[in-house]
């Protein structure tokens, strides 16, 4: 049995999750944005922001370099809006070998990133 001790502090996260998780904030904030009586206009540039940013990262091959950059910023932008910082707490890592999405996938998860295939040894 697992313990919370075994997790490992911050979940690896390559191109394809950080884009699902800056995406999933964008869509808090757009509800924000849209719902809020007077929202901020915080709240806009954020927006745009992150979808710009999840556009970029849907672009195949960014570097790691630029990656944990993107990472930062976003970890950064997204400290006044969301108190979950466990969220945006990912170690970085190269592409992870996924399979193609299912159409049940895209069905039920949506852009959702598949999970990477085991390490065979």
């Amino acid at each position: 049995m697992r313990t919370a001790a075994d997790r490992p502090r911050h979940p690896e996260a390559d191109q394809a999750e950080l884009a699902y998780r800056i995406a999933c904030d964008a869509s808090v904030l757009q509800l924000e944005c849209t719902y809020a009586e007077a929202p901020e206009p915080l709240c806009h540039e954020l927006v745009r922001w992150f979808t710009a940013t999840v556009r970029r990262l849907r672009e195949p091959g960014l570097p790691l370099d630029d990656l944990r950059e993107l990472a930062d910023e976003w970890r950064r932008r997204r400290a006044a809006y969301f108190s979950d910082h466990d969220w945006a707490e990912v170690r970085l890592v190269p592409p992870l070998d996924r399979p193609r999405p299912s159409l049940w996938w895209r069905l039920r998860r949506g852009r959702e990133p598949v999970p990477p295939r085991p390490a065979v040894r």
